[in-house]
C-alpha cells in the first residue's frame, strides 16, 4: 500500500500502520470551501446525510472521546443506518480537524456488507484558491459470499454519488472513486 502525507499529519501515519486491510477503493474531489468548511461537513452527523446516499440515520456518542464527552475524537462512536446495507457501527481512530479522520466501519449484517477489518479515512487538504481537495479511502479484506460481487458494484456508485452530492452542495469540481484492489 502507498500512503501519501497530508498536510499536519499529526497522528496519521500511526493509524495507517494499524489498518490490517488493503486500500479498496480511492476517491478525490475538489470543491469551492475552505478545509474548515469541507472538514465540517464530512465530519459532523447533521452534514453527512445530506451528501452520503442512502444514510437514514445517525447516531453520535462521545463518551469514550479523548476530547471529553461533548466533543469528537478517537474514541468517539456512532451508529449508523443505511438503506439496503443495514446498521453500521462505527469508531473514530484518528481525529485531526481540519484535516482529517478515520474510523472503523462494522456492519452489523455481514451478508449484506461482507467484509471485515473495515476502516475508512476521510483526508482533507488546501487545494487552489481556498479550496480544498476531499479524500475518501477505504480498507477491508472480503468475505465469501455472494454479496460480495454486488457489493464490490455498489461501492464505487454510493462513492460516486457522494461525490456528486458534495459537488452540487458546495460547487468546484467534484470527484471520482476508483477500485484500487
Amino acid at each position: 500500500m502507498t500512503f501519501s502525507a497530508v498536510g499536519n499529519d499529526r497522528g496519521f501515519a500511526d493509524v495507517v500502520k494499524k489498518i490490517r486491510a488493503p486500500l479498496r477503493f480511492e476517491g478525490v474531489g475538489y470543491y469551492d470551501v475552505p478545509p474548515e468548511k469541507m472538514f465540517a461537513v464530512v465530519s459532523e452527523p447533521a452534514s453527512m446525510s445530506k451528501w452520503l446516499p442512502m444514510l437514514k440515520s445517525l447516531q453520535m456518542s462521545h463518551a469514550a472521546s479523548e476530547n471529553g464527552p461533548s466533543a469528537c475524537g478517537v474514541g468517539s462512536e456512532r451508529s449508523c443506518s443505511f438503506s439496503m446495507m443495514g446498521d453500521v457501527f462505527e469508531r473514530v481512530i484518528w481525529w485531526n480537524p481540519p484535516h482529517g479522520y478515520a474510523f472503523s466501519f462494522q456492519p452489523k449484517s455481514k451478508m449484506m456488507m461482507p467484509t471485515r477489518d473495515h476502516s475508512v479515512v476521510f483526508l482533507v487538504r488546501p487545494h487552489g484558491n481556498g479550496g480544498s481537495e476531499f479524500v475518501f479511502r477505504t480498507y477491508f479484506d472480503w468475505q465469501p459470499g455472494l454479496m460480495r460481487f454486488m457489493a464490490a458494484r455498489m461501492m464505487p456508485m454510493m462513492l460516486n454519488m457522494s461525490f456528486v452530492n458534495l459537488q452540487k452542495q458546495l460547487g468546484g469540481k467534484g470527484g471520482k472513486a476508483r477500485r484500487v484492489a
